[in-house]
């Protein structure tokens, strides 16, 4: 199941249309719409961490999520005001910041996808230019944080994907619900296809349908000194390969052949999986 969360109805709008989302009456205190053949949960969570930490453990609770899932948070955020961004443009965040406590938390991006990446920055109140001075190039919720600290008790962090659009660079311009709408439709068709990926990876997982002997994956895993994360993230690597039709199994073989397999250290390990990563991305 897709658990997809946005701070309004605005923002969740283009999916209700688009796979004609029933609203949940079960649900009183948020908006949750679905489809049950789609496998689509939508939830309106409200803005601010609290109210968003709220929905995502309420639903989640209600609905457990397993590994085939995935949580998808996508909404309108403010982009730094240094010009490096545009009104409209979309970005998949790799690093999330809470500015209250200044914890970060990094979401794992272990599939292909055309999104341009970006730090995300979560706050307790709207994004004004001259709030605070930092360098380089960020765009700014007030969710995204609160979703993943509350997602991470029911997802994994490859599970977790943020994607966030630009509505204003925080110089008091009003983004009107029209105009949130209208940017969140711009990106469904791109977002919708990389949301149906991630889903029929799931599948996949689910199913245990794979293409390739699960005792060389483990030897494969042995061999680079894996930990159980690292483990399963090779695991995960080689679902998207068998997917998309990359040849997986002749990098790992010009890597024993190299003699860069067996890794004698977790720290040779490390450096190898790295390299089978980037081969196959």
């Amino acid at each position: 199941m897709l658990y997809i969360f946005t701070a309004t109805y605005y923002e969740a709008s283009a999916w209700i249309s688009r796979y004609s989302l029933k609203r949940d009456t079960s649900v009183s205190r948020f908006q949750v719409f679905y489809n049950e053949q789609e496998n689509i949960r939508v939830t309106i969570t409200g803005t601010g961490m609290v109210s968003a930490a709220a929905a995502v453990s309420s639903i989640c609770t209600a609905v457990l999520p397993g590994k085939q899932d995935f949580l998808l948070n996508i909404g309108i955020c403010a982009e730094s005001p240094d010009g490096q961004g545009q009104i409209g443009e979309l970005f998949l965040c790799h690093k999330i910041t809470e500015t209250v406590t200044s914890k970060t938390f990094y979401p794992d991006i272990l599939y292909r996808h055309n999104f341009k990446e970006a730090e995300l920055l979560t706050g307790a109140k709207p994004f004004q230019k001259g709030m605070w001075h930092r360098p380089g190039f960020f765009v700014y919720d007030m969710e995204a944080s609160a979703i993943y600290q509350a997602g991470s008790y029911f997802f994994s962090p490859h599970q977790m994907v943020f994607l966030k659009i630009v509505s204003d660079n925080g110089c008091g311009d009003r983004v009107t619900p029209e105009q949130v709408k209208g940017l969140c439709a711009l990106h469904m068709d791109s977002v919708a296809d990389y949301a149906s990926r991630l889903c029929t990876i799931g599948r996949v997982e689910k199913g245990q349908d794979f293409l390739w002997d699960g005792a060389v994956v483990d030897k494969l895993c042995c061999d680079m000194c894996c930990s159980a994360t690292m483990a399963l993230s090779v695991k995960q690597h080689i679902i998207y390969c068998q997917l998309a039709g990359v040849d997986f199994r002749a990098v790992i073989q010009e890597m024993y052949q190299a003699g860069k397999l067996p890794c004698r250290t977790k720290k040779e390990g490390k450096r190898c999986f790295e390299e089978f990563r980037q081969r196959l991305l």
